[in-house]
């Protein structure tokens, strides 16, 4: 079991899951979603980037179906939200807070599973990612539209890998080992709030073949 090998509190796993579910169940609402379908997205989008991780892991079990709590706190959550979602949109900006810090307790805490079960830095930083936003992206491609991680916008799964890197980086090194949780945490909250506040987003593809067909023409003139 996934659990044997863990180094991350119960709560924070609870924390992450929580704030998951609680967005999940609102973009379930917005799409005009019985109970059962708020429910599910709930389920979807706090608990899969860990079941995908757990996947991938292959040798430990689904951690989410080993602490069934985790499944019954994104159900206990979708209530309050099918009744209440307006009331709780007036709540924005500490939503968004908590969605950010959830989206990078996540990539710490699947980072540091795959750090616990003998996985090496690349891997980890990787599940880790996923960890963090395969939630989102489950919850995405469910309400019919791209994955919001694979658009052009502010900092999110770069935010992820990157404080996931450093952690693994610090675990590997021996550098602090203690506190590389808490310095990748840092990391991706800098990121992720710097980029919203300064408006730094990444950009879509951009072809550039017209500039060198032009410039092989040019060559080819003077040749």
């Amino acid at each position: 079991m996934l659990e044997g090998v863990l180094s991350v509190p119960f709560w924070v796993e609870m924390l992450a899951t929580l704030t998951g579910a609680i967005s999940g169940s609102m973009h379930a609402v917005k799409h005009d979603y019985d109970f059962f379908g708020v429910a599910c997205l709930a389920c979807v989008t706090g608990l899969a980037g860990g079941i995908i991780r757990d996947v991938l892991l292959q040798d430990y079990g689904i951690y989410a179906f080993q602490r069934w709590e985790l499944i019954l706190l994104c159900i206990v959550v979708a209530i309050p939200v099918f009744f209440f979602c307006r009331l709780l949109e007036k709540f924005d900006l500490p939503m968004d807070i908590l969605d950010t810090v959830s989206f990078a307790l996540f990539a710490i805490i699947g980072a540091s599973k795959a750090w616990a079960a003998g996985m090496s830095v690349l891997p980890a930083t990787i599940l880790g990612t996923i960890t963090a936003v395969g939630g989102g992206m489950m919850r995405d491609l469910l309400i019919i539209r791209p994955p919001k991680i694979f658009q052009s916008g502010t900092l999110y799964a770069v935010a992820a890998f990157a404080g996931a890197l450093v952690f693994a980086l610090m675990k590997h090194f021996a550098v602090l080992p203690g506190a590389a949780a808490w310095v990748g945490l840092a990391i991706i909250l800098v990121l992720r709030f710097v980029s919203v506040f300064f408006h730094i987003e990444t950009k879509p593809a951009r072809d550039y073949s017209d500039k060198v067909e032009a410039l092989a023409a040019r060559v080819k003139g003077k040749l």
